[in-house]
């Protein structure tokens, strides 16, 4: 979160804007330190923080106020937070992938010697999976999801790429029956591994962030469609014990948590909902568009309407995450 209002701090400052307090945390100052016109506090709570720029949310007659700004400053000013989170996403994921000298693709190296995948509207050695069931398949990882999100009775339609021309693979088996022991033989597909190379890590990086960004949108799309339930919503003492549990697996994976959440939370920021950044850039585009900006106050009670409902959320899912933790 530090980066995220870090990003506000400092494009804030090169527009000129002043900036009278950049906060670490929430809750009542344990530290506080004025260098310039700006106080630099930590607070009690180890999460969120913020950047109080001057005329933010009211109206103000410095001359270094936000409001007095021109629209494409102020615009800037409010994705600066999520682009910061996405860039330290992407290179905190460079990172993680560096050390890796290969990876599994998306193409098909062999489908065993299972009767059901060697029919004639199957899998195939060389085919390059596209998508499953409708969901676009970009990395060795996206199979897995696509599987786990369609199909009935293991029965898949799978787009695939074959000799250079798009195919539709109808009614794709990719578990059959039992094998020979009696044990469920699961998918006997393999796929080609590929060796790494600087610009290959720099395209996987790439690919591996803007899929973090998709399933942001395809958890969003599930929880207003009821396909998860509340205890699948975490908050930041989930998310703490998320973090502490992947630690004990291994740092790699911890460090892809922290990519995770980092690109998720700019994602999620970009929202367009009362109080988030997403919420203000809905009024500078109207501002933009119709040449006139929203009255502050009533711009205000909207943004407070919004913190409110936030707040409310945030306690559900605290209460969620203790229940869950403690409990049960």
């Amino acid at each position: 979160m530090a980066i995220h209002e870090f990003g506000h701090f400092i494009t804030a400052k090169m527009s000129g804007v002043r900036v009278n307090e950049f906060a670490i945390g929430m809750g009542p100052a344990i530290l506080k330190k004025q260098f310039g016109e700006t106080v630099y506090s930590l607070r009690l709570l180890p999460f969120g923080g913020f950047c109080a720029m001057e005329g933010e949310d009211s109206a103000s007659d410095d001359p270094r106020a936000f409001g007095t700004k021109n629209v494409w400053k102020r615009i800037l000013i409010v994705v600066a937070g999520s682009v910061m989170n996405l860039i330290a996403g992407f290179v905190v994921l460079a990172l993680v992938f560096a050390p890796i000298e290969s990876w599994y693709t998306t193409t098909v190296s062999s489908v065993g010697d299972n009767p059901a995948l060697l029919e004639e509207n199957s899998l195939l050695p060389g085919d390059t999976v596209r998508a499953i069931d409708g969901y676009r398949v970009h990395l060795y990882s996206d199979i897995f999801v696509g599987i786990s999100r369609g199909g009935e009775n293991g029965i898949y339609d799978i787009e695939v790429l074959r000799n250079g021309e798009k195919l539709m693979l109808e009614d794709v088996r990719l578990y059959n029956g039992t094998s020979e022991e009696g044990q469920g033989s699961g998918n006997i597909i393999k796929f080609e591994i590929e060796d790494s190379s600087f610009f290959g890590k720099l395209e996987y990086t790439a690919l591996n962030a803007v899929n973090i960004v998709r399933l942001v949108k395809v958890g969003l799309v599930d929880l207003i469609s009821g396909s998860v339930s509340k205890d699948d919503i975490s908050g930041p003492v989930g998310i703490g014990k998320m973090m502490a549990d992947t630690a004990k697996t291994s740092m790699s994976s911890l460090w892809y948590l922290l990519a995770f959440l980092s690109i998720n939370l700019g994602v999620m920021n970009l929202l367009p909902f009362p109080a988030l950044d997403g919420g203000r850039l809905v009024f500078l585009v109207f501002e933009l568009i119709f040449r006139k900006p929203v009255p502050p106050k009533y711009e205000g009670f909207i943004h407070a309407a919004g913190l409110i409902l936030l707040m409310l959320v945030m306690v559900f899912v605290t209460y969620n995450d203790i229940v869950k933790i403690f409990i049960k």
